[in-house]
This record gives C-alpha cells, sequence and structure tokens, in this order.
C-alpha cells in the first residue's frame, strides 16, 4: 500500500520534532524565573541579616522574633513576616497615626505613635501613648483606650537604645555637625550603635538609624532607611527608599 500524507498527519509530525525544542524552552523559561527569584532573595552579610522594608519609607520599630513571626512598620503600615522577611503580610491597621514603636503587655501587642524626647543630644528617645492593640501577634488591629493612663507618659519604651540579656545597654550613636560655622543649625547624622562599655558595632552600610531592639534569644536588631550614598548637604539614597532591618546572627552580650 502507497503511503498517504494528509496536511493533518504532516501537522502532527512536525508538532512531535518540536517537541524536545518546546522542553528545552520551557526548561530554560524556568531557570529564568528561578534565577529571578534567587536575586530577590534578601542580602546576608558575615554577622547580620538584612531584611528589606516592603515600601519606601524606613523602617521605624520592629517586634517579635526572625526565627518565628516578625513585626515592622514603616510609620503607618505593619507588617508581618513568618519567613525571615521573604514574604510581607500588610497587617488589619486601619488608622492614619503615625506608628513608633511596639510594646508587650502579657498577651497584649500595643503600637505607640508618638514620641517623647530627642536622641541627639545623647537622651533617650521614647516611642509613648499606645492607640492600637492586638491579640493575634500583630495580624488584626482595635483602638485602645486606658482610662489609667498617667500623666508620666507611662507605657513607654526606648527607640534609640536598648538592653541585652547580660544587662549591656546598645545605642544608636549620633554625629551632630553645624551646617556651617556660624550657623545654628546642623545635619543630625547616625553612624552606627555603641555599646555601654564603649564597644562601637558597624553595619553593612551606612543608614540613618531609627530604633534598636533585642529578641528572646538577646540579638540585636537595628531598623533604618536606605542605604545612603551621601550625607549633610549631599544626603541621597544609594537607589530605591525602602528600609532595611539589621539582625545579628549570634546573640549579644
Amino acid at each position: 500500500m502507497g503511503c498517504l500524507f494528509t496536511f493533518s498527519s504532516i501537522l502532527n509530525f512536525y508538532l512531535l520534532m518540536k517537541l524536545p525544542l518546546i522542553s528545552c524552552l520551557l526548561l530554560l523559561s524556568l531557570g529564568a524565573c528561578q534565577k529571578d527569584a534567587e536575586d530577590e532573595v534578601q542580602p546576608e552579610y558575615a554577622d547580620w541579616y538584612a531584611l528589606r522594608a516592603p515600601d519606601d519609607r524606613a523602617i521605624e520599630a520592629v517586634h517579635g522574633d526572625i526565627d518565628g513571626t516578625l513585626l515592622i512598620t514603616t510609620g503607618y503600615k505593619i507588617y508581618r513576616t513568618t519567613d525571615r522577611g521573604r514574604t510581607w503580610r500588610t497587617a488589619d491597621y486601619r488608622s492614619n497615626s503615625s506608628l513608633l514603636g511596639f510594646l508587650q503587655l502579657q498577651d497584649t501587642l500595643l503600637i505607640l505613635n508618638a514620641q517623647l524626647g530627642s536622641a541627639s543630644n545623647n537622651a533617650t528617645a521614647y516611642a509613648i501613648y499606645p492607640s492600637y492593640f492586638s491579640l493575634d501577634q500583630g495580624m488584626t488591629w482595635k483602638p485602645y483606650t486606658d482610662w489609667r493612663r498617667r500623666n508620666d507618659f507611662e507605657p513607654k519604651v526606648a527607640r534609640n537604645r536598648a538592653t541585652s540579656a547580660s544587662g549591656m545597654e546598645y545605642s544608636i550613636d549620633f554625629l551632630v555637625t553645624p551646617v556651617s560655622p556660624q550657623s545654628s543649625s546642623s545635619y543630625i547624622e547616625t553612624v552606627g550603635i555603641r555599646t555601654s562599655m564603649g564597644k562601637q558595632l558597624s553595619l553593612p552600610q551606612e543608614h540613618q538609624l531609627t530604633s534598636v531592639y533585642f529578641d528572646a534569644s538577646s540579638r540585636l536588631y537595628v531598623t533604618g532607611s536606605a542605604p545612603l550614598c551621601g550625607r549633610g548637604k549631599d544626603f541621597s539614597f544609594c537607589g530605591e527608599q525602602n528600609g532595611v532591618l539589621y539582625v545579628s546572627k549570634k546573640p549579644q552580650p
């Protein structure tokens, strides 16, 4: 019997011949997607984990544990991660009040929305005035009302200094530089972290730092702006303005 080729059989044969090529293209495509995903992994350094904020603001405060549930606020939103910052969920916080600190009181987590004091003169700056509370590790928030609130700004939590389990204090180190020799105005810059014993801790990049915090394992958390490529009158960010959170890989003494 002679060979009978129809248009349909020729098309099927052509598609079968093309399958290896299509498979290769799919593998190449998947490889490209995986590479893109790897490029988005948070940067890591010898002594620090670095987590990048999901929006273009400085990170103002942090609460929790990098190995469990971790919360950050960028001033007007609260974000929650359970996978070391690879993904973030926006918490159900519905207010236009600025957010500057977290405070745990037994099973209740408070968010504080004002600041008392300035850290630039080596004083302690406190986050004060609890406005909302959460009972589910920061996922949902409700308005907080405490009729027992006193006039001494309690409860409050320090923003620019924190104490490790051993009693060592860690604080944000500030540098105040006059705008000019005759000027009464100054540039206020943060230059790292110092301990109460005089030790200086350097961070992988320069930032305007905002707060420090210790978890239950005595690992140090430092929040701040995006990396800086200029200071003073030449102030500039290196690129995008998403804030950064550093977490020490080892407990601090």
